[in-house]
C-alpha cells in the first residue's frame, strides 16, 4: 500500500506544479490521507476506499459548502480530486473496493514491464486486473508504514523538483527586472542627454 507520505506527496506536487501556492497545496493535500482513517475503526480498505463512496460523501458536503461560500468551488472540487487519488493509488497495490457498492469485488491493477539483463529486448510485460471477494474485517493490529525509504526517496526527488522550479522562476524573475530596469536606465540617459543638447 502507498503510505500516506506517498498519498500527501504526489497531489501535493501536482498542485504546486499547477500553479497553488504552497500553504493551500498542503492543506487540500492533507485531504488525500482521510480514505485511511479507517484504521481508527481498526479495519483497512474499507467503504472509504470506494470511489462511489468518497463521490456521495464529498458531492453531498459540496453542496452545502457551496450554499454558504461560492468562492471556493473550485478548491472544492480539486480537493474531491486528490481524496479520489487515494484509492486509485491503492488499486495499484493490493485488492482495494473502489467500485462498492455498485460492484462486490476488490480489484488490484498488477502491471510490471521486466527485462532480462542478458537480452534488454526480451521484455515481459504483465497487467492483470484481478477480483476478489469484499470482506470487512475488523483487525486488533494494524501495523503500517507512516513513510518508507522509498517514500522518502521519492518524496525528495518530487521536492527538489518544486524547488528547482521555483529557483528558475526567481531566476527568470530576476532577468526580467534587471533587463527592465536596464532598459529603462537607457531612455533616461537617452532623454537626459536630448535635454542637455536643447540648452
Amino acid at each position: 500500500m502507498p503510505e500516506p507520505l506517498i498519498h500527501f506527496i504526489i497531489p501535493f506536487f501536482l498542485l504546486v506544479m499547477l500553479g497553488f501556492n504552497l500553504r493551500k497545496a498542503a492543506l487540500i493535500s492533507l485531504l488525500a490521507v482521510i480514505p485511511d482513517l479507517d484504521v481508527i475503526f481498526h479495519v483497512h480498505r474499507s467503504i472509504s476506499h470506494s470511489i462511489i463512496f468518497i463521490l456521495v460523501v464529498t458531492v453531498s458536503i459540496i453542496l452545502i459548502l457551496n450554499y454558504f461560500n461560492k468562492k471556493l468551488r473550485t478548491e472544492m472540487m480539486v480537493a474531491v480530486l486528490v481524496i479520489l487519488s487515494h484509492p486509485f493509488m491503492d488499486v495499484f497495490t493490493g485488492y482495494t473496493p473502489i467500485l462498492w457498492p455498485l460492484f462486490n469485488k476488490s480489484v488490484y491493477i498488477f502491471t510490471e514491464l521486466t527485462t532480462n539483463m542478458n537480452n534488454v529486448f526480451d521484455l515481459n510485460l504483465i497487467f492483470k486486473v484481478n477480483f476478489d471477494k469484499i470482506i470487512f474485517l475488523q483487525t486488533t493490529n494494524s501495523d503500517a508504514p507512516i513513510f518508507t525509504s522509498q517514500g522518502v526517496g521519492i518524496s525528495l526527488v518530487l521536492l527538489a523538483g518544486l524547488a528547482m522550479k521555483n529557483i528558475s522562476i526567481k531566476i527568470h524573475s530576476t532577468t526580467d527586472l534587471m533587463r527592465y530596469y536596464f532598459i529603462n536606465l537607457e531612455r533616461r540617459n537617452k532623454k537626459w542627454i536630448k535635454q542637455q543638447k536643447n540648452k
